[in-house]
Parts: C-alpha cells; sequence; structure tokens
C-alpha cells in the first residue's frame, strides 16, 4: 500500500504543476520571522464542496523516493498537525484502516534541491554612484572576481501535502482527481528549525483555504 501511495503522490506533484484553469492558487509568505513561502491550490467545485471524511496516512515520505535527505523526527508532529487542522474544519477522520471508505485521502511528503545561482554583479546599475571609491569608479567597474559575479548553492526544501478525491476517479485516464494541495517552500536549515518552519507554513496553508471548513469557524 505504501508503494502505491508513493505512485500516486509523484503523479499529483505532476498535476500540481501542471494546474488546468479551474484551480485557483494562493500564494503568502509564513510569519516574518520564519522565512518562507505557503502556495496552494484548489478545485472549488462541487466534488470538493461535497466531501466529509478523510483518511491521512501517518507517512512522510520523501520524492524522489529513497532520497532521505530529511530528518523524520518531527514527521509526527507534522502529521498530527494536519489531521488537526481537518478535525478542527469539521471534517470526519475515518482513520488508516485499509478497510476505511474516505470521500478524500491527504498524502504528506517532502522534498529538498540544492539551489543554486550568480549573485548579481552589476552592483552600480542596482545602487548608482557611492562614495566610497572616488569619482573614478563608474559603472564600467565589476567586481574583481572571474567572470564579475560570485556563484552561490544552499539546500532548500519543501513540505507538500496533497488532498485526492476517491469518488472520481477516471479509470478510462487512469488518474485521481486533485482537489487541494498546500506547498511549504523554505523548510530546511537546522532539524528544529525545519519543523517549526513546516509546521508554521502548514498553520498559513489551511489558514488561506477558509474554504475547506465544513462548520461555522469562530
Amino acid at each position: 500500500m505504501a508503494r502505491d501511495f508513493v505512485r500516486l503522490l509523484g503523479a499529483t506533484v505532476v498535476a500540481a504543476v501542471l494546474m488546468p484553469a479551474c484551480y485557483a492558487s494562493d500564494y503568502n509568505s509564513v510569519p516574518s520571522d520564519l522565512p518562507g513561502v505557503v502556495i496552494t491550490v484548489v478545485d472549488n467545485g462541487v466534488v470538493l464542496a461535497s466531501a466529509r471524511t478523510f483518511a491521512l496516512p501517518d507517512t512522510v515520505i520523501e520524492v524522489p523516493l529513497g532520497s532521505n535527505t530529511l530528518d523524520h523526527a518531527f514527521d509526527q508532529q507534522i502529521i498530527a498537525n494536519v489531521r488537526a487542522h481537518m478535525v478542527a474544519f469539521g471534517w470526519q477522520d475515518v482513520g488508516t484502516s485499509p478497510s476505511a471508505n474516505p470521500d478524500v485521502v491527504l498524502l504528506v511528503a517532502t522534498a529538498t534541491r540544492i539551489q543554486t545561482g550568480v549573485a548579481y554583479f552589476d552592483w552600480f546599475g542596482a545602487w548608482g554612484y557611492l562614495p566610497y571609491w572616488g569619482l573614478a569608479v563608474d559603472g564600467s567597474w565589476t567586481w574583481g572576481v572571474p567572470g564579475g559575479a560570485v556563484p552561490y548553492a544552499f539546500q532548500a526544501g519543501t513540505v507538500l501535502i496533497t488532498m485526492l478525491d476517491r469518488r472520481t476517479r477516471n479509470v478510462d485516464l487512469k488518474t485521481i482527481p486533485l482537489l487541494w494541495a498546500a506547498g511549504v517552500d523554505g523548510v530546511v536549515t537546522n532539524a528544529a528549525s525545519t519543523a517549526e518552519r513546516a509546521l508554521a507554513g502548514i498553520d498559513q496553508g489551511f489558514a488561506q483555504s477558509p474554504y475547506l471548513a465544513r462548520v461555522q469557524l469562530p
């Protein structure tokens, strides 16, 4: 079953990138003391509106499978946070039994990448003249490094939450509809900070998804 979930999540990641026009998206920052961004996408139609029950496997997988680049010590905190938000929104948790028959399945994954780039070298065009180097320095001057720029690389990470509809699977196309997804980017630092950023980002993802509520929230 875990392998099936992994295969399904891989297809979901592709679907989240190639969103059709019927999907709406929202993009916000997490709190200023925890840098990062949260992107949510939703197919906010009658199918989502009619869903009431969910299943959430107690596993946070990494994509690609087997990359093992993140500490999983806080996986259960992340899962518990997602479950708590769903229950607070009025959804019924049917548990993780194979015999459960939920309307939707939520899957949680993490992914890391090495973000690379080159620092902007045209300092004169950005800042204009500054008095520190004297009048002889003008826009023809550049940084004294090979190529006039400074390359950089750092590890970046994302937590991805996806909501998949079990009721309207397309047998002909072999697809399971994606109803909602939240991506929390910028979560990789040390272990404790990674967990804190992930949890804050998940909070933000649900905060910007009020359409998921099945009860009147205070």
